[in-house]
């Protein structure tokens, strides 16, 4: 009788629910990574954990880290899957090649974007995708300029051509760790581009006829949840960039935000097939990300 006959069968899709969620720090946003469930990815982790008979995660409030065994698994699990990945691409290089533009707020950048890249790699793996992060504003310019194939941004109104495909709250920010929420006049980061958010947010204010003051002004996202973050000001930011160092906002001295319409633009020179899977993992990842 051999090893085989005895050893319980390790899958590698196993390997790719632990690798994903030691990378995402939590089950949850492995899970969202791997467009499953999180209680399907958990399942999946215990029975990698019953079948190598070790402990790979400690569990803790903010999600899980490695013990010393999963540490030892990792190096093993990401050289299985890679060499699986290449296999597939190398069997599968006969499949449409070509390239894709796509432009994606920079919000979604470290959340959104890793699925989304990781996705079309796996479906399109002859093709290559060329990225451009940044304002939502630049994207419907660069659409009709021939610029871009497609984009995903939060237009101040949609178009008949746009594809609704998630609607996003836009809320009042604060830092997790300062109440500049009650100073008067009130400190605003605010994007210094010509941003629809940036007027609707303004004009807002001024209705309330709160006592604000521009503080901070900022080409990105970044620089605008780094000074919310640092307790100098509050801001608006869509609710899925919030971090673990800043909070969401509510009283009655704060003008209600509402939702914004998080659409797929196409352009018409796009290649069919790959725009095709690319709207369809967008749409997934998408899906997936606000169940978590």
């Amino acid at each position: 009788m051999s090893l085989h006959d005895i050893l319980p069968q390790l899958d590698s899709d196993l390997l790719r629910s632990f690798l994903a969620v030691a990378k995402a720090g939590s089950v949850s946003r492995g899970a969202s990574r791997l467009l499953r469930t999180q209680s399907a990815v958990s399942l999946q982790v215990q029975k990698l954990e019953g079948i190598v008979g070790q402990q790979l995660f400690e569990r803790h409030g903010r999600g899980v880290s490695l013990t010393a065994r999963g540490e030892q698994l990792l190096p093993t699990a990401r050289q299985v899957v890679e060499t699986l990945d290449q296999a597939v691409i190398a069997m599968r290089e006969a499949q449409t090649r070509g390239e894709i533009r796509l432009g994606i707020p920079e919000e979604y950048g470290d959340t959104l974007l890793p699925s989304i890249l990781s996705g079309f790699s796996e479906v399109q793996p002859g093709a290559r995708i060329l990225l451009r992060c940044g304002s939502s504003v630049e994207f419907p310019a660069a659409l009709a300029a021939g610029e871009l194939d497609l984009a995903l941004h939060t237009p101040e109104n949609v178009m008949a051509q746009d594809v609704v495909v998630h609607r996003e709250a836009a809320v009042w920010a604060g830092s997790a760790f300062h109440d500049v929420e009650k100073r008067r006049p009130l400190p605003v980061a605010l994007f210094d581009k010509a941003c629809w958010w940036r007027e609707r947010c303004l004009n807002l204010l001024q209705k309330t006829g709160l006592n604000y003051e521009i503080i901070c002004t900022s080409e990105s996202v970044a620089g605008v949840r780094a000074a919310i973050s640092a307790g100098i000001a509050v801001g608006v930011l869509p609710q899925c960039s919030l971090t673990d160092r800043l909070r969401r906002l509510s009283g009655a001295e704060l003008p209600h935000l509402g939702e914004t319409a998080l659409v797929l633009s196409r352009s018409s020179g796009a290649v069919a097939k790959l725009a095709d899977s690319l709207i369809a993992i967008i749409t997934t990842t998408l899906r997936a990300a606000s169940k978590t």
